[in-house]
């Protein structure tokens, strides 16, 4: 299965210090960033986002790496959404053409996707899969949120929270 990542998901899982949770999530496979991901992430971390250093290594020691899009991909991102950054677009255009999934915590990539039959897991899904497949425990996962919180300032809705956290 080809995975590919967009930027939010992995500065989540960086604020959380469990980038090698997310690989753990896909064990016999690569997970794969467009370009454009990795000049988002480049710019977070100018920007003082230290977090995404993580990321980066993972990027330097090959268990993330980089995907070219074809010229077809390339043309195929002008036709998406104008509200969908280039890092989003570019995601889902390999996601699209080479039938990947893709990991998006932006709500109107993960909507488009799902409207248009691309594969596509949000962020608390994968916080699901950490506890349920047992790669963490839920107290952990509750350690890695509020990691979250704090460096990102990401909250999620009580019906998120729902989904980490409903039973099996």
């Amino acid at each position: 299965m080809l995975v590919i990542s967009d930027t939010n998901i992995l500065g989540s899982f960086a604020a959380g210090e469990a980038i090698p949770s997310l690989f753990r999530l896909f064990p016999r496979t690569t997970i794969f960033i467009p370009p454009a991901i990795h000049q988002e992430l480049q710019v977070g971390l100018n920007h003082g986002q230290t977090h995404l250093k993580s990321v980066l290594e993972a990027l330097n020691q090959g268990k993330l790496q980089l995907l070219h899009l074809s010229n077809s991909e390339k043309q195929f991102t002008q036709q998406l959404p104008k509200k969908l950054n280039a890092g989003e677009c570019e995601a889902i255009a390999l996601s699209q053409a080479r039938k990947a999934l893709l990991l998006s915590n932006d709500k109107r990539a993960v909507r488009y996707c799902r409207e248009h039959g691309i594969k596509v897991v949000d962020l608390p899904v994968l916080l699901r899969w950490l506890w349920t497949r047992n790669i963490v425990s839920q107290t952990e996962v509750k350690v890695l949120l509020d990691k979250m919180k704090t460096v990102e300032n990401l909250q999620l809705s009580q019906n998120a929270l729902a989904t980490v956290f409903a039973p099996r």
